[in-house]
């Protein structure tokens, strides 16, 4: 089904449900969902380049960085570094840091004030909320290192957060499994919500969520992701969020 007629279909969805007097809930993902995290990544790599320290120790590798491109369609940034002609068999200590130190930023509030919405993202969420639906963005972020960053970077983007019918839902600590994490919340959710919708990028989390609670409408929002599964050809798949005008 065309990106288009699945989120319409979705939007009138939620419309009947609230004009029946039933609960409709989307439930969003974050990274590679409602946001490219391309510029992010880019940033800590510059990031990386800049600091004296790492400068003094690898002087040779911080020049290489300059040329490093990283496209929306990638996961991380070992395709970007084989580009430019770094390779992790070639320059494994390096390697190591600046993975050490990608990881250290981003997985922290530091750097997410770079995400940039995927198209049509602001606007559609807002236009499930305008009908009625309950919004829940549920994220694999953890709380003590990124829930400062995650909403400011919410509310900076414009989208809908710190008001009713909207939640925000992130892991209390780091160590919890992703997708473990998410279909719990899930189950939960279905207890006071008719109808559960769930974005999301990551087949790993869609495939358990499809196993363990099929009543749940899954869109797969075909961006990046972890290379570890693949989703069924058969699921509703979205590559952004725009919407013709007429549609809201």
């Amino acid at each position: 089904m065309p990106s288009d007629l699945v989120l319409i279909r979705i939007l009138k969805e939620a419309e009947q449900s609230t004009r029946e007097g039933r609960r409709f809930l989307a439930v969003f993902d974050l990274d590679s969902t409602l946001f490219d995290l391309t510029l992010r990544v880019s940033k800590i790599i510059d990031a990386f380049a800049a600091d004296p320290h790492w400068r003094a120790k690898y002087p040779i590798e911080c020049e290489i960085l300059a040329d490093v491109r990283i496209n929306r369609s990638e996961w991380g940034m070992r395709e970007g570094l084989a580009r430019a002609g770094i390779f992790e068999a070639e320059r494994p200590a390096f390697y190591r840091d600046l993975h050490d130190f990608w990881a250290k930023c981003f997985f922290s509030d530091d750097f997410l004030h770079h995400d940039e919405p995927l198209p049509g993202a602001v606007e559609f969420v807002k236009a499930l909320r305008s009908r009625g639906a309950t919004v829940m963005y549920l994220t694999g972020r953890d709380i003590p290192r990124m829930l400062k960053g995650t909403a400011e970077s919410l509310r900076s983007r414009g989208f809908p957060v710190d008001v009713d019918g909207v939640d925000l839902v992130m892991k209390p600590v780091a160590a919890l499994d992703d997708a473990l994490f998410k279909r719990d919340v899930l189950r939960e959710a279905l207890k006071t919500h008719s109808r559960v919708w769930l974005f999301e990028n990551e087949p790993v989390n869609l495939n358990l969520v499809a196993r363990d609670l099929p009543q749940i409408g899954l869109v797969y929002i075909v961006s990046t992701h972890s290379g570890r599964e693949e989703c069924a050809d058969t699921l509703s798949r979205i590559e952004h969020f725009e919407v013709d005008a007429e549609s809201f």
